[in-house]
């Protein structure tokens, strides 16, 4: 007992230890930007044709897969690069989205001990340029690039911007995507970004798809419809009845439902309510994208499975907290899908306006009488 109460006080101590020395290093280095704004493509970077570069996207999930164009088309320019990534444990395991484009994969596990020792092999590693792929100030990402001792450190401009020696405009969230906004850390590299596909991706190999049919099994019906339950809960009573609702206006789809472990008593519940099938249970993001592949439209909150249906171009009806001052949301990037969203949180969302979104969006991509495109596929 007393071993348990000193390991938790040591946790505790050394979380404020990190708190309070990134407080510090951001009040002490806090400053105007004075590096160089880069607002046009130019190759504003001295950098050989193999350069060693090191991005930075220690977030969510959802903000890895929204970055895979970025690194893309760095490969693309650089195909002798060393490209490194730093990662956090939350989105470390979403790593293989980007593996076809990176050398390395660093996981960040935000304690002190583990901070140091982070820095020490990155500074190591002697990088010749840091990107942070972070649209919003980070205290983490900052501490990185600054004492990284790369020459040359590229971000967003915003308001703790002093630390980047090259900076490139924030577009405006109202009007631009989120994958729109961070390819403007291409300019500095001399790439332009509306010359280079923005379109997501996610690679799986003809194994990964296999298994993950084997795990969904068969289905009588031609279509598929994926139904993703997460923190970002819209209530069991709304799924329900929008799940009876598909199935009695649209037969042709056999509903799965499946998400977060954290709620698989409300997901066997809703599956028991309306017939559904429960998605299995994945032992790694890696495939749990792949049983993603395997749907024809899905049903989601503003999570990750909205980037992997972008990604495949599966119709999507995405449910989000609709916020007042009119951002761009982190809708399905060049993708079939329908937004339906309420201020006050996915909680609120009407159902009557995902109905009818799911109406819309059915007859446009699945007309009647038309082949199931898992039969393509």
């Amino acid at each position: 007992m007393l071993d348990q109460v000193a390991r938790r006080v040591s946790s505790a101590v050394l979380k404020s230890l990190e708190r309070y020395v990134r407080r510090g290093f951001l009040a002490v280095t806090d400053r105007p930007f004075s590096g160089e704004l880069v607002t046009t493509p130019q190759s504003s970077l001295a950098l050989g044709s193999s350069p060693r570069i090191l991005l930075l996207r220690q977030d969510r999930i959802g903000d890895v897969l929204v970055s895979v164009p970025v690194i893309r088309a760095l490969r693309r320019t650089y195909p002798q690069a060393q490209i490194h990534m730093l990662f956090s444990r939350k989105n470390y395991g979403v790593r293989q989205a980007v593996e076809p484009y990176i050398d390395q994969a660093w996981c960040y596990d935000r304690t002190a001990m583990g901070a140091v020792r982070l820095l020490r092999a990155l500074r190591r590693a002697r990088y010749d340029v840091v990107v942070d792929l972070m649209d919003n100030p980070s205290a983490n990402a900052q501490l990185v690039a600054r004492l990284s001792g790369a020459r040359y450190r590229v971000g967003i401009r915003h308001v703790r911007s002093g630390l980047y020696t090259h900076a490139v405009p924030l577009l405006d969230q109202r009007r631009f995507h989120i994958v729109e906004r961070i390819a403007q850390l291409l300019l500095p590299f001399g790439i332009d970004p509306s010359q280079v596909p923005l379109d997501l991706e996610y690679q799986l190999s003809e194994g990964d798809r296999r298994l993950a049919r084997e795990r969904l099994g068969p289905s009588e019906r031609p279509l598929r419809l994926g139904v993703n339950i997460s923190p970002r809960y819209w209530g069991r009573d709304n799924f329900v009845a929008c799940l009876r609702w598909i199935q009695n206006s649209d037969p042709r789809f056999e509903v799965l439902v499946g998400g977060a472990p954290e709620f698989s008593q409300e997901i066997a519940a809703i599956a028991a309510a309306t017939g559904a099938r429960v998605i299995p249970a994945a032992a790694s993001f890696h495939e749990f994208a792949a049983m993603v592949r395997e749907f024809d439209a899905l049903l989601t909150p503003d999570t990750s499975v909205v980037h992997l249906g972008a990604a495949w171009k599966i119709p999507t009806v995405g449910l989000f907290h609709q916020p007042l001052d009119g951002s761009t949301l982190w809708y399905p990037y060049r993708s079939p899908h329908r937004a339906v969203g309420h201020p006050d949180g996915v909680a609120e969302v009407p159902l009557g306006d995902v109905e009818q979104a799911i109406g819309s969006l059915f007859a446009e991509c699945f007309p009647r009488g038309a082949e199931a495109r898992i039969a393509a596929n």
